[in-house]
């Protein structure tokens, strides 16, 4: 008991030994250690013989936008322990950390707060979403702590690490400012434990994932990592012997889990609570305990002769659900959504609340306008792909993007990353130049390794991330899944020897017996007893071949003593039927008892055991033909061969008709092309359609509008400019007549422009713009030359400009020739 009094003076008396400061003051410590903010250990006394601590994470919601019941009674059962202190793993506070969001969150804590037993890590939220010292001033006020410290428990029993990891992420090799700040108070700690807090877990089973960039918290030392973030609980025992406790079911919400962590041993995304740790100079004790105060599991660290901490004990424990997710294959290969002409096919999108958007038009094209992000960081938009269409992963996926920005800046994809475990992982960017501003652009993003499991706020499966709120405009979005390369591109079966990768299935509908034709092994087709057509099921090895589609062609060495006919039937992602029939082959009174050899296309088949007995595919005989089968083989296409085709046939129809349709149908077929060297020259010649395009389409703008105001005829010079530096950019052999039409649009704004400025003015007229000179200059010279130019042009433009302006723009201009 009196250890225990010692103690809580000793923390009590925390508040009036720490510095209330922001990011600037992480490492203020002597030495380059994190500042200690409490007592030093009294050396003249043994540490503590038991210690008991409490663990609560992401319970900060109290009277914000989340009930209230489940953080009271979490703190209620955490107060049921005694804790001698109770520490944090991050987002005390919801949503932004505002002053009066903290004093709302942390009501059922405050006697510990003010007691000086709270020792909090500080979380995104409690950052508002950001990094900026000011935004988690409130919360630090308030808890009278710095963002990064270090605090010892049990007189040298336990320090607790916080370097705010938070804001602190390495990259690639290269390690965050904090790190040897951090890894000096670790190595100088004389602590029996030394247990470590960072918000965002390295390794996770739950919805947000791992967080790879925060693994420089495993360093050398380090007994246990504490973390939250994932509103779930979880133990996870890494591959390099550090354990990561998650307890993030402190009150805000629960998350589900998805693909389990490597070396995940305990997880919980059921149940509310907390985690209770109970240390002793040889051991720590973790125990997750649930709503009302239920151990659900636990698990004890002791240490080795050198110090290491190892799993010496924990419980018995049955994962439910061992996978959740799969590796499914898709049934689309191609989702997207146009907001310029309102079409949604597979890919959709919704606002959320750090994702708002307002669906307008942006240069004559509908389009969602990016608005600024409540919470801060960047404009985000929230992508949701139909399960129907693609689920689970991994995919390779091609994702494009038509955008447009006011100012330069950048923005990429966020995705569910099966390599990262991250459900917010960060593809390559798109850097916006000057140049581009201002300029409807399209680009492709590679996104290797994409799972859609709805792990995204609001269950998006991906989002686009403009940062420093960027006022980006998307006006469409496609999503290509490249189809894997086959492990084999052949699957066969022949009686007289072994399969291949292809077999048949005996089946109720499908019976078959094996008998011997002139000394050789075949297969006898029985009667089906359930209707006039008997069946052979066949299927293909899931190691040698999966999925698809793929084009492929199946040849058949067959007799019968009878005549007939039958079809091959295979799934189709062509059709979508599972029992799609081949071409029909009939047998004749002249092929009876003969072999006979058939080879029959499999357009875009599909392996995915989808027929009865999980067949692939069966040979179906009409009016119970006694079919004899002697082998059997699948051939492949060539995958990369085929799609290259297609690639390059769609191009060809978009050179051919240049719209906005065959375009799309370019790039789409474009994006399934894997050779770079390919999909260069490709798409070299689809970027010449889209000028003629882009500039067919400025051109048909100009000739619908009047051009009798102001506004309309700046917007028709602008249009006009743009249309002539686009077409300059086609060989003069693929312009077609549109030199012509960009000729009469030229004469017809340029008689507009000399039209306006005939009529009179009241007062002082406003000074002719530059461009509007530019083009009566250049119109002039397009009819007469340079004879007389300077006394031609003043005749249309003397009353808005000077003799001197003319002069100058004039010369310009035929230097410019």
């Amino acid at each position: 008991m009196l250890a225990k009094r010692k103690l809580a003076v000793t923390l009590a008396s925390v508040a009036a030994l720490t510095l209330s400061a922001g990011l600037a003051s992480t490492a203020g410590a002597t030495a380059g250690e994190l500042q200690r903010i409490t007592p030093p250990v009294d050396t003249q006394q043994p540490p503590q013989d038991r210690l008991v601590l409490a663990v609560i994470g992401d319970y900060g919601g109290c009277g914000v936008d989340r009930t209230c019941a489940e953080e009271y009674q979490v703190a209620d059962m955490v107060h049921s322990w005694n804790p001698a202190a109770i520490l944090t793993t991050g987002d005390n506070t919801y949503q932004q950390g505002l002053p009066e969001e903290v004093v709302k969150a942390q009501a059922p804590y405050k006697a510990d707060i003010d007691a000086g037993r709270m020792f909090p890590i500080m979380g995104n939220h409690d950052y508002g979403n950001g990094c900026s010292p000011e935004s988690v001033q409130p919360s630090l006020d308030y808890f009278k702590v710095p963002a990064a410290f270090v605090a010892g428990f049990g007189n040298g029993l336990l320090d607790f690490v916080n370097p705010d990891a938070n804001c602190q992420t390495a990259t690639g090799s290269a390690k965050p400012p904090i790190y040897d700040t951090y890894r000096n108070t670790l190595t100088n700690s004389s602590a029996a434990w030394k247990v470590v807090g960072g918000h965002q877990p390295i390794y996770s089973s739950g919805k947000a994932g791992n967080n790879l960039d925060r693994a420089w918290l495993m360093t050398p030392g380090v007994d246990l990592i504490l973390a939250g973030h994932d509103h779930h609980a979880e133990h996870i025992e890494t591959a390099d012997g550090y354990h990561i406790a998650i307890s993030g079911n402190g009150g805000a919400g629960l998350t589900p889990l998805f693909s389990v962590a490597p070396g995940s041993k305990f997880r919980d995304a059921a149940h509310f609570g907390a985690m209770r740790l109970t240390v002793t100079p040889d051991s720590l004790k973790a125990e997750y305990l649930s709503l009302p105060g239920a151990v659900d599991y636990y698990f004890l660290l002791k240490k080795d002769a050198q110090g290491r901490a190892y799993l010496a004990e924990r419980s018995d424990w049955v994962d439910p659900n061992p996978d959740p997710g799969g590796n499914p294959i898709p049934n689309r290969y191609t989702v997207s959504f146009d907001a310029a002409t309102d079409k949604a096919d597979g890919l959709t999108y919704r606002n959320y609340e750090d994702g708002p958007f307002l669906t307008t038009e942006v240069d004559g094209r509908r389009a969602l306008e990016l608005q600024r992000n409540p919470f801060g960081g960047a404009n985000q938009l929230y992508m949701f792909v139909d399960d129907a269409a693609i689920f689970g992963g991994p995919y390779q996926v091609k994702a494009t993007i038509s955008y447009r920005s006011p100012v330069p800046g950048s923005f990429a994809i966020q995705y569910d990353s099966q390599q990262s475990g991250s459900a917010y992982q960060r593809s390559t960017a798109v850097t916006i130049g000057a140049g581009q501003v201002n300029q409807w652009q399209t680009t492709t993003i590679d996104l290797p390794d994409v799972r859609f499991t709805n792990r995204q706020n609001g269950g998006a499966d991906l989002r686009l991330n403009a940062l420093a709120n960027l006022p980006l405009a998307v006006s469409a979005v496609r999503l290509d899944v490249v189809p894997p390369a086959p492990p084999a591109t052949r699957v066969s079966m022949d009686f007289s020897g072994e399969p291949d990768g292809l077999t048949w299935i005996p089946y109720e509908s499908g019976p078959a017996h094996e008998i011997v034709v002139y000394g050789r092994r075949a297969l006898q087709i029985d009667r089906n007893t359930f209707n006039s057509g008997n069946n052979l099921y066949l299927a293909v090895d899931d190691r040698y071949l999966t999925g698809g589609p793929y084009d492929a062609t199946a040849t058949i060495e067959y007799r019968s003593p009878v005549t007939g006919s039958f079809v091959l039937q295979y799934d189709s992602a062509t059709t979508g039927s599972a029992y799609q029939s081949s071409t029909r082959v009939s047998i004749t009174a002249a092929m009876v008892n003969t072999w006979q050899t058939v080879t029959l296309d499999l357009r875009q088949v599909m392996f995915r055991n989808r027929q009865n007995g999980n067949a692939d595919m069966r040979i179906v005989g009409a009016n119970n033909l006694p079919l004899i089968v002697g082998a059997m083989s699948v051939q492949l296409a060539d995958q990369q061969a085929q799609l290259l085709k297609a690639a390059q046939d769609a191009v060809a129809a978009a050179e051919a008709n240049p719209s906005t349709d065959t375009i799309t149908t370019a790039e789409t077929a474009i994006a399934k092309v894997t050779e770079a060297t390919q999909v260069t020259a490709l798409n070299q010649r689809l970027t010449v359609v889209k000028h003629l395009v882009q500039t067919r389409d400025l051109l048909n703008r100009i000739a619908a509008t009047e051009l009798t105001t102001p506004a309309q005829l700046d917007a028709a010079v602008t249009d006009l400019t743009d249309a002539t530096a686009t077409l300059a950019k086609v060989p003069t052999d693929r312009q077609g007549d549109l030199p012509q039409q960009l000729a009469t649009a030229k004469r017809r704004i340029a008689d507009a422009l000399a039209d306006f400025f005939a009529k009179p003015v009241p007062g002082k007229p406003e000074p002719i713009k530059r461009p509007w000179l530019d083009l009566v200059i250049s119109d002039t010279y397009d009819q007469t030359g340079t004879t007389d130019l300077h006394d031609r042009v003043m005749s249309i433009v003397r009353s808005h400009t000077t003799g001197q302006e003319v002069t100058i723009a004039i010369n310009e201009f035929l230097a410019s020739r």
